[in-house]
């Protein structure tokens, strides 16, 4: 009796899954984006893709020169309202570097 529960809630759910539109599990890259700020405290910032219909994520970091006290460099995806933005921040410096890129795909 128990093995044919099972038989019956696998072919259940099988059916289920052929059933449900293959998008709906399925994302595709969408866009690959980069900023970088040199030398110069302040931040660098890039648009990337609607909000609404894709996912954007921190990709890669790279700082350098940053060797003294109170050089801070950051990398930052944020979602808008209406776009997704990465952004590259240094704080008061003197020579650091910041490189960002962020990876978006549709949902």
């Amino acid at each position: 009796m128990k093995a044919r529960i099972k038989t019956v809630v696998s072919m259940a759910l099988g059916a289920l899954a052929l059933m449900a539109p293959a998008h709906s599990w399925a994302v595709s890259p969408n866009s690959t984006w980069s900023v970088s700020r040199f030398n110069t405290a302040g931040s660098s910032f890039v648009n990337m893709s609607a909000s609404a219909t894709t996912f954007c994520y921190l990709r890669s970091v790279g700082f350098e020169n940053t060797d003294t006290n109170g050089e801070l460099a950051t990398c930052r995806v944020t979602r808008g309202s209406i776009v997704w933005t990465l952004e590259a921040v240094l704080g008061q410096n003197d020579d650091a570097d910041a490189r960002c890129s962020a990876q978006c795909y549709n949902n």
